[in-house]
């Protein structure tokens, strides 16, 4: 009887470890969490990266961060490649930036990753770090699949040096969008370098001050036309370049760089060209008259997001160094590297004017949409801005005419 309760004991005591050894791994004793991004090779956050996993490191010694970034340059998409792979091996990464959109489908078919949205709602100094236009914008089903990161911005950039020239109001409302207009022509500087033979970022930022975030979703309606019309009202003011239908972009930038423009339609890729110019800024396009858009709402949006999975997020380090990756101080560090956060922050240290404009310009927005070009068939929306964009300004066909045939070519 004794040896049988003696075995008892060892068996209870063997299976407590295991339990405890368990218990213990979820609560912090592994020390390893595997990651995967884009942020590898020539990228721009490559550099930030490395630097924000040593500093990480450092301060927890006893954790190891295997980085299995890949990049994704070239036909050879290095990167989609290794997380196919994991996701099929059902080996995921503990840890993964990764696109979101049409992609998170695949992530949230595999059952590998949690639904995020209870543990920020379970932390509300972490989640009160987010922007909730950010947070809506990778939601899968109502899902918080992923937490977005880094994105992109298109605005009305503008050289404010040009305007107090002239004694002008900086071009935050119509009325002072279109006198600078009139007054800047009559001044020998170009109002608006726009290539009216690709005037896709222009189309974008008119419609969505029109008809705002909700207005947009409804493609190729009639509540777009009046904003195709006030662009022919532009057209007719003189407020583009006299050669506008044959520039290329390449062209308008420089005519901005070159003190020639005094505004242009463009986005975040293009930031560098014009930050050394310290009187540069960016805001959304003012709203349209009888439009719902404007400053509360910015053309930006967030094309990949951190996934967690579900064997990493009580291991007890995962989750934490998730946390610290997503702060506002990383954060800030990231932007100075370009695009635009998802996350409230300082403006980087050493950011210019520009890139400051940038920040505030998508803090202040109440809502944020993507561009309608990736919402849309590309023949839909080539027939509206290349060349539909040219005929209603020459007047060779009108707004509501063009527009009815783009909505065609969107099935």
């Amino acid at each position: 009887m004794k040896r049988i309760m003696a075995i008892t004991i060892v068996f209870l005591m063997l299976l407590s470890t295991t339990f405890a050894g368990g218990a213990t791994e979820s609560s912090g004793t592994k020390n390893e969490i595997r990651v995967i991004t884009f942020f590898a090779g020539s990228d721009q956050w490559a550099p930030v990266w490395k630097e924000v996993i040593a500093d990480y490191q450092k301060a927890h010694p006893d954790v190891t961060i295997v980085d299995e970034s890949q990049p994704t340059a070239g036909a050879n998409d290095l990167f989609r490649t290794k997380v196919q792979s994991d996701i099929a091996a059902r080996t995921p990464a503990d840890l993964m930036l990764f696109y979101n959109g049409s992609d998170a489908k695949m992530v949230a078919d595999s059952g590998l990753y949690v639904d995020i949205g209870p543990y920020l709602a379970s932390d509300s100094e972490w989640s009160s770090n987010f922007m909730q236009s950010a947070l809506d914008a990778c939601k899968v089903d109502g899902v918080q699949l992923c937490l977005p990161y880094i994105g992109f911005y298109e605005g009305l950039f503008y050289n404010k040096a040009l305007f107090d020239k002239y004694g002008l109001a900086e071009p935050t409302t119509w009325e002072n969008f279109v006198n600078g207009c009139k007054v800047l022509r009559a001044n020998g500087v170009t109002p608006i370098a726009t290539p009216l033979a690709k005037p896709s970022y222009m189309a974008e930022l008119m419609i969505l001050s029109q008809v705002g975030a909700e207005g947009q979703k409804d493609y190729y309606s009639d509540s777009w036309i009046p904003a195709l019309e006030r662009i022919k009202d532009l057209y007719n003011l003189g407020a583009f370049p006299e050669d506008a239908m044959t520039l290329s972009e390449d062209d308008c930038r420089v005519l901005v760089q070159d003190g020639k423009a005094a505004m242009i339609f463009n986005g975040s890729w293009c930031t560098n060209a014009f930050k050394s110019n310290p009187d540069m800024r960016i805001i959304s396009m003012p709203t349209l008259p009888g439009g719902v858009g404007g400053s509360n709402v910015a053309l930006a949006g967030y094309g990949s997001g951190w996934y967690i999975s579900k064997k990493a997020v009580n291991d007890g380090i995962t989750l934490d160094f998730l946390k610290y990756i997503t702060s506002p101080e990383i954060m800030a560090r990231f932007i100075a590297a370009g695009g635009s956060p998802a996350i409230y922050c300082e403006s980087p240290e050493g950011a210019t004017n520009l890139e400051k404009s940038a920040l505030e310009m998508i803090a202040n927005a109440k809502a944020t949409r993507t561009a309608i070009d990736s919402q849309v068939t590309r023949e839909s929306w080539l027939t509206l801005v290349e060349p539909g964009i040219s005929y209603i300004c020459t007047g060779a066909r009108s707004a509501s005419e063009v527009l009815a045939e783009a909505k065609s070519y969107n099935y």
